[in-house]
């Protein structure tokens, strides 16, 4: 029917109907209808309902305190807190509105209407065509909440003569339009779009980035997105600064049915530089950063990734991070001026994993020749669980070897075949036992060169190694009425086999360890294979943790222990805490508080009782104030390089949207500040704002500290000003 039951359908509809509430149940092309009051102007023709009146054809639904129904112009007006839904789009509200016979199209007075994510429009009329696009008048648009008394502005809204919602294409026109900031207009401009809050994403300009630094003067880059397809977009950011010549960024990436692959590229044509001023020639410079991430079925996958510059100071002079994200890389280094590149293979089971990977090392830094980096070609690992019976313990087997090519160097071989048993059992008094063994079988080829890369001794040995062991550790708890405890000793016997001199490797996976609690009751405690422990010890440890209730709840974990060698020699430097036969001392205090944490790590020589290694991590976030410190000292005699440093973040909210934030790294050793930031940012559910500033105070090669002041802006459903 046109409206109502098509209008003689809904004549005899009111005609039979009572003025109490009435409903009748339609198909899709009638029209459903609800309210207190049901009235026929015969004089007038009209239809009229009064009273919650509720209005459905198909999927769109309106309500309001009055409707009247003319069949003659096929057009129904309603009133009074009018809302429009229509299927999934976001409700419409309004005055008065004037709509087709099927709700379609109409007129809308006091108009306002929510969008995808938060965003609210609001117009004196509005104009609603066929195809679903809306037309406003005297709007505005915004994601900020609004006071409902009118008297507070928003943070900011666009507000236009005329704003057009193109439902079809995803995108909002608008004609004569000002961004207003608490009510006060900054920007005009005669046209204005963007995309529709539901839009997925739309071609189109990005926010700018702006920052100022004495590297590079004032910078402005302005980022376009190129949505190519459904799953591919290329953002194209061409970067202009005050000191130097443009520079171009390209950030693509592509989504597969199997996968995704993201690329980061930049170039430009340009001398070197430092604090002084430009030298050299100009050249074609950039970077690449490329990574993928593919599988082939449920159980195996591949990747890559790929990190390329022309320069070793090209990021640090331009910007960017030295150490990139590697989110779909099978490894990391914690060098921050290592680049890695790397091809990968994972294969993962319900009772097996296993990966491959082939790795060529860059070093950012003048001095050291990439030619002496090995190339990884391959380091396979794989392990699986064996079936066992239960009674019988677990099994595990494990293969893994490495291939290091060096241009300048030496060229390194090894595989390793392992099996490792443990059995876990309860015995009475609650001692929990769990013995355990490992067996393994190492094979290496060396290959010794001199300076000039010439090959002059070769060397090829095999030995087999072995260690087993009991791990005992008995729990004591005691409930109480407001403190909870546990004290739980642990001690580990080992026995390991010995390699002689001749069948004992070049020590290259194992070269940087240090003692800490997770190592303490491993059976094989080196990081790598070459490095092999060897003779009987002794670990020992102790656990007291303790959470209690009342006016300040909290819990308290504190943990002790050290080695003991027995028997066998000496094989771990002198910087890790284990070279002694009486290791040095571990220990570890973790408090919880609520607003208040602390996590305190200690390695305490055995001997002179001195403090090899100091770990100290609190927090505090309460009232208006958040803090975050992390202070480190190693000062062992032995360690190659000394450390003595302090990181901290603050903040303090000055309202519940203002802030201030400062972090910083102070180097105690060097009695100066490494790096520091400091800022004013302001956030609330529609805008985030920072304005930072940004000291790096660390000589690398030729370039010197570098000040930046950066601006950062978010309006929410519109985009950003940011270096992000």
């Amino acid at each position: 029917m046109n409206a109502l039951y098509r209008s003689a359908a809904l004549a005899a509809l009111l005609a039979a109907a009572s003025p109490a509430a009435m409903a009748q149940t339609v198909s899709n092309d009638r029209v459903y209808l609800d309210a207190d009051e049901l009235i026929q102007d015969q004089q007038q023709g009209l239809y009229i309902a009064r009273g919650d009146v509720r209005l459905q054809s198909g999927e769109r639904v309106l309500f309001a305190q009055e409707l009247i129904y003319n069949p003659a112009l096929n057009r129904v007006v309603a009133s009074g807190g009018v809302q429009i839904f229509d299927g999934s789009e976001p409700a419409q509200f309004a005055e008065e509105v004037e709509l087709s016979d099927d709700l379609r199209e109409g007129v809308a007075r006091g108009f306002a209407t929510l969008l995808e994510n938060n965003g609210r429009a609001a117009a004196g009329a509005a104009l609603r065509r066929p195809d679903g696009s809306v037309e406003l008048s005297n709007a505005y648009y915004t994601a900020c909440e609004l006071c409902e008394s009118g008297e507070d502005e928003p943070t900011w809204r666009l507000r236009a003569s005329r704003v057009v919602r193109d439902t079809q294409n995803k995108v909002i026109y608008y004609r004569n339009v000002r961004l207003e900031v608490l009510g006060r207009p900054i920007l005009y401009s005669p046209v204005f779009a963007h995309a529709d809050p539901s839009a997925a994403r739309q071609s189109g300009f990005l926010f700018p980035v702006l920052n100022s630094s004495n590297r590079l003067g004032f910078s402005y880059q302005q980022p376009y997105l190129w949505a190519i397809g459904p799953s591919q977009e290329l953002i194209v950011s061409p970067r202009y600064m005050g000191k130097v010549n443009p520079l171009l960024q390209l950030d693509w990436s592509r989504r597969f049915y199997s996968g995704e692959m993201n690329v980061q590229t930049s170039f430009t044509y340009e001398q070197e530089f430092d604090q002084d001023g430009k030298f050299g020639d100009e050249e074609l410079r950039g970077h690449v950063f490329a990574d993928g991430l593919f599988r082939f079925n449920q159980n195996f996958r591949w990747g890559f990734g790929v990190e390329a510059v022309s320069g070793d100071l090209y990021l640090r002079r331009y910007g960017f991070e030295e150490s990139p994200d590697r989110a779909d890389g099978l490894f990391e280094i914690r060098d921050q001026r290592m680049l890695l590149n790397q091809v990968f293979f994972i294969g993962d089971g319900e009772h097996f994993h296993g990966d491959a990977t082939v790795i060529h090392f860059n070093k950012l830094q003048e001095n050291v020749d990439d030619d002496t980096l090995p190339l990884i070609s391959p380091l396979i690992r794989f392990g699986a669980e064996l079936p066992m019976p239960r009674w019988a313990g677990d099994l595990d087997f494990s293969f893994n070897t490495a291939n290091l090519q060096r241009n300048a160097g030496d060229d390194y071989t090894r595989a390793s075949l392992a099996l490792d048993w443990t059995r876990p059992t309860i015995l009475p008094g609650g001692l929990r036992a769990e013995a355990f063994a490992l067996a393994r079988a190492d094979a290496y080829a060396f290959n010794e060169t001199d300076a000039s890369g010439n090959e002059i001794d070769s060397t090829n040995l095999t030995r087999s190694l072995g260690a087993a062991g009991l791990d005992l550790s008995l729990p004591f708890v005691r409930p109480g009425e407001s403190v909870n405890w546990l004290i739980a000793p642990r001690m580990a016997a080992i026995i390991a086999s010995s390699d002689n001199a001749d069948s004992t490797p070049v020590n290259v996976d194992s070269l940087s360890i240090e003692f800490q609690q997770s190592q303490l009751f491993d059976a094989a405690r080196a990081n790598g294979y070459d490095l092999w422990e060897d003779g009987a010890r002794l670990d020992v440890g102790l656990t007291v943790a303790a959470d209690w209730r009342g006016a300040l709840p909290g819990e308290l974990e504190v943990f002790a222990g050290r080695s003991f060698r027995l028997d066998g020699d000496q094989r771990f430097p002198a910087s890790s805490g284990l070279a002694d036969d009486d290791s040095d001392w571990i220990g570890q205090i973790e408090l919880d508080l609520g607003q208040f944490d602390l996590d305190a790590r200690a390695r305490i020589d055995s001997e002179s009782q001195e403090i090899n290694r100091l770990d100290l991590t609190a927090g505090f976030d309460a009232w208006r104030v958040s803090m975050n410190t992390r202070y480190t000292r190693r000062t062992d005699a032995a360690s190659t390089r000394q450390l003595e440093e302090v990181t901290a973040s603050a903040g303090f909210a000055i309202t519940e949207d203002w802030s201030v934030v400062y972090d910083g790294v102070i180097d105690l050793e060097e009695n100066e500040i490494r790096r520091q930031r400091a800022g004013l940012q302001y956030r609330d559910e529609c805008t985030s704002l920072r304005i930072l500033w940004e000291r790096d105070n660390i000589d690398v090669a030729n370039l010197g500290p570098s000040d930046s002041v950066k601006l950062e802006i978010v309006l929410f459903t519109l985009g950003g000003l940011s270096d992000d």
